[in-house]
């Protein structure tokens, strides 16, 4: 028995709890009809109330009128509060310049929101059945798709559900003729003017017919099947990026919730490889906020990177560059302000600050009485006496050189950041303080030994540098 069958269905996938008020979408047709009057028949099983929503595209001229005024008064029989929207849908796409197929599932969705929101329901229920998700699944097979594209329809989403995904387009009609229910046809679906239409007509209809009547269920089984797979890689995904994925804010705007970083650590390589593919495509996705324009390749070029040089670097769809560093692999988003001005140079500010990129350089003059040097990585003291009139704030130069020792030692710059094992696409961003060729600071890093605070100090130059990644 059908009804019985939804019922489990709908249990099983828990689209409907006692106190639920479920908007059917209505279109006058078999498949929404026979949804309805299900719904409506198992309201005491479910503990719910029944709304129903109709949306006239005026496409059909007359038969449209037809449609809205059977689904109202089947609505007005069966005693369900029936609301209708009404859209010029030809005439809205010619404007906007897209698909008339396209513009009409653009108004039914915000038919269905609007809907939803003025009445208080908390479910939509779609007409979908086995036959619309093998149509959808072959449509994807053969157009490219992932895993996800054959998890073609899904039962339930967010707050939409499909409760006729358990039966076929024939046991809809047997349920609506066994119980005299009438129902509107539209010409529309008997022409082959759409993919979906030809593929239903030929395609599904040529293997129900000559492979396997029971095709449409088959399919619609493989597909669950999919999604239970695809379930289970998101949870291990999500294990898998906690683990081995660090995330960075934006910075330089507080509260701000834009990432613009995504750190790949070394034990994510040691992962299966499905969850590698998996959490690079949502890291991907978290850095340009959509799915558009990333491929497996794209994909695969990052994952790749592994096995390459440290300093590797490959450009990605939406600004994201991806970098092979000593232990990790960084994804990376670009955009205004972003960066430091690589070969800037201003001059040490007191009792003010000076804005440099996303970095605020704030600097003072202190006695010094022997107080406690501060241990933090973006604040440091200065023998102010020590500090000749020409130290600015740059970025490196050939012939940079940090002092390493009280008697005078020093190494090149460029060993010492190799020896940091700062990525070489990152040196030239680095802030420095320095005088002349002499690094006295490398900001996020060591001070030189030369301007360090002794018993002699008199004063102290205390610089603090802000903003970027410099939370202390």
């Amino acid at each position: 028995m059908i009804e019985a069958r939804v019922l489990r269905f709908i249990k099983e996938y828990n689209m409907l709890i006692p106190g639920d008020t479920c908007l059917v979408g209505l279109s006058g047709g078999a498949d929404s009809v026979c949804l309805l009057v299900l719904l409506n028949r198992l309201k005491e099983e479910t503990g719910c109330k029944i709304q129903a929503v109709h949306v006239n595209h005026n496409i059909r001229g007359e038969e449209a009128k037809r449609d809205a005024g059977y689904a109202k008064g089947l609505c007005l029989s069966l005693n369900i509060p029936f609301y209708e929207y009404s859209y010029r849908v030809q005439e809205l796409a010619n404007a906007k310049h897209i698909g008339t197929e396209e513009m009409g599932r653009i108004v039914r969705r915000e038919a269905y929101a609007d809907c939803m929101d003025h009445h208080g329901a908390t479910k939509l229920a779609l007409a979908h059945h086995q036959n619309d998700l093998a149509e959808t699944f072959l449509f994807h097979l053969a157009r490219g798709t992932s895993l996800g594209g054959l998890a073609a329809i899904r039962p339930e989403r967010e707050n939409v559900i499909r409760p006729l995904l358990c039966v076929n387009r024939n046991e809809i009609e047997d349920y609506l003729h066994e119980n005299k229910i009438k129902y509107c046809e539209d010409s529309t679906n008997a022409a082959d003017d759409y993919t979906r239409n030809r593929i239903r007509h030929h395609v599904l209809s040529y293997l129900t017919e000559h492979v396997n009547k029971k095709t449409p269920s088959h399919i619609s089984a493989v597909s669950f099947d999919i999604l239970e797979v695809l379930n289970y890689i998101e949870r291990q995904t999500k294990r898998m990026i906690a683990e081995n994925m660090e995330f960075i804010r934006d910075p330089g705007v507080p509260g701000s919730d834009k990432i613009i970083k995504a750190e790949i650590k070394e034990g994510f390589f040691e992962e299966d490889r499905v969850l590698q593919r998996t959490a690079v495509m949502r890291a991907m996705e978290t850095l340009c906020g959509e799915k558009k324009n990333i491929t497996r390749e794209h994909v695969k070029r990052v994952l790749d990177l592994w096995n390459d040089p440290v300093g590797k670097k490959i450009d990605l769809p939406h600004g994201i560059t991806a970098v092979r560093n000593y232990r990790n692999i960084d994804l990376t988003t670009r955009f205004p302000g972003n960066d430091v001005r690589v070969g800037e140079i201003f001059r040490i500010p007191l009792h003010q600050h000076i804005e440099w990129g996303r970095l605020c350089v704030k600097a003072r003059l202190l006695n010094y009485t022997g107080q406690l040097i501060p241990q933090k990585t973006y604040t440091k003291w200065f023998d102010y006496g020590k500090i000749k009139s020409d130290a600015v704030f740059r970025t490196r130069r050939s012939g940079d050189y940090i002092m390493i020792n009280a008697s005078g030692g020093h190494k090149k710059l460029k060993d010492y950041l190799i020896d940091c094992k700062i990525p070489r696409q990152e040196r030239d961003q680095l802030l420095l303080f320095a005088s002349g060729s002499e690094v006295l600071w490398v900001v996020g890093y060591r001070i030189g030994e030369s301007t360090k605070i002794d018993e002699n100090t008199k004063q102290i130059l205390e610089v603090q540098v802000t903003g970027g990644n410099t939370n202390e």
